[in-house]
């Protein structure tokens, strides 16, 4: 499993939208609120690396759980 920040860079008023864009498409990824653009997530090594590229946000701090 892999651990990341997820920021959304979109307009702020878009980024609820995008987030329930983001849980239907990557329905296996956990995501925690850390605050109104940003996102905690917790996913496979392939869904976080895929996750990692999505256009509007930015990732950071991608760990690798065992």
């Amino acid at each position: 499993m892999t651990t990341l920040t997820l920021t959304f860079t979109g307009h702020p008023n878009q980024a609820r939208q995008a987030l329930g864009g983001l849980l239907q498409r990557f329905r296996s990824a956990y995501f925690v609120e850390r605050g109104s653009n940003e996102y905690a997530v917790t996913a496979d090594d392939a869904t976080a690396a895929e996750l990692a590229r999505q256009p509007l946000w930015s990732a950071r701090g991608v760990q690798a759980q065992r």
